[in-house]
């Protein structure tokens, strides 16, 4: 049975007869109650189980069309809550080998996000230190964290058309961060194509370009 008003946070699977769901977990925080809750919803519901997605989301599969809505009501917030992905390692908070706190500014930057409407959309990395295993190189947005600060990355991609972003500041505070991204993104947001990723957006009018715009 195909629900005639799709929940929202719902996604088809294949075949179109059942469907997924994503509960939130901002930055990969999951809580011990939110667990639980997920648990139950699997068991009570006789659900495959839970996938680790490859942007380390869980994704709870298989749910029949008539009981999306209730699966929903029993997870809490589900999809996506923020308008644009943020990953984040432990930073200080458990990585011996981190510089700083990833997951303090990885919170502050979905939020920030939030703000924006862009043309297509958006994938950022923040990493604790320059092992990068928050992958910032490749991201839209990246931030690699360093004993002065942080190093600022713009149009990276990883998907078909690889590219490294370009440095665009570096050793800066979280605060100052935060702005060069906002002018960054604001510039790209007003001079992008429908669809235009950052990289290839970079690609076209140059890093020199983005540059001046901050």
């Amino acid at each position: 049975m195909i629900p005639e008003n799709l929940p929202k946070g719902a996604v088809a699977q294949r075949g179109g007869t059942l469907y997924s769901v994503r509960p939130r977990t901002p930055l990969g925080e999951i809580s011990a109650e939110q667990l639980n809750v997920i648990n139950s919803v699997v068991q009570d519901f006789n659900l495959p189980g839970v996938r680790v997605t490859a942007a380390q989301r869980l994704s709870i599969r298989g749910i029949p069309g008539e009981k999306v809505a209730e699966v929903i009501e029993r997870l809490g917030p589900v999809g996506e809550l923020c308008h644009y992905y943020v990953q984040a390692c432990l930073g200080t908070t458990g990585c011996r080998l981190a510089m700083q706190d990833s997951i303090g500014l990885g919170a502050r930057l979905e939020e920030f996000l939030n703000e924006f409407e862009l043309p297509a959309k958006l994938k950022c990395g923040v990493s604790g230190c320059s092992m990068c295993c928050s992958e910032s190189y490749v991201r839209d947005v990246g931030l690699v964290g360093t004993a002065k600060g942080w190093t600022v990355v713009f149009g990276g991609n990883a998907g078909k058309g690889v590219r490294k972003g370009d440095i665009i500041a570096e050793n800066v505070s979280d605060d100052k961060a935060l702005e060069v991204i906002g002018k960054a993104l604001a510039f790209y947001r007003d001079n992008a194509k429908k669809k235009e990723r950052t990289a290839r957006f970079v690609a076209r009018v140059g890093i020199e370009a983005v540059l001046k715009a901050l």
